[in-house]
């Protein structure tokens, strides 16, 4: 009985291992990988100033989708959008 039982044993315990190495492997591969990631970050250059040369070239620009206007596109919607010249004849409550 003693010899089925150290059978099954040595059977799990050979389990265990692979289980473990296998784990083992995992966590050497993503330290690999992490090595190398922490060295490509050290060869690149700060975050900060290409930020800055991309903000910088951004504001220079205008958008290509947005319509270059100097003043609004219909004079007409600004009557909505100021206060009247008289405002005592303005009966608006919100105004």
């Amino acid at each position: 009985m003693q010899s089925s039982e150290q059978q099954v044993g040595s059977v799990a315990d050979t389990r265990g291992k692979h289980r473990i190495s296998a784990e083992l492997k995992q966590l050497e591969q993503e330290a690999r990988f992490l090595e190398e990631e922490l060295e490509q970050l050290d060869r690149m250059e700060n975050a900060s100033a290409v930020c800055m040369e991309i903000l910088i070239t951004m504001e220079t620009r205008p958008d290509p989708l947005l319509p270059e206007t100097v003043g609004p596109t219909s004079p007409l919607w600004d009557q909505w959008f100021e206060r009247p010249a008289n405002s005592s004849v303005c009966r608006c409550w919100i105004l």
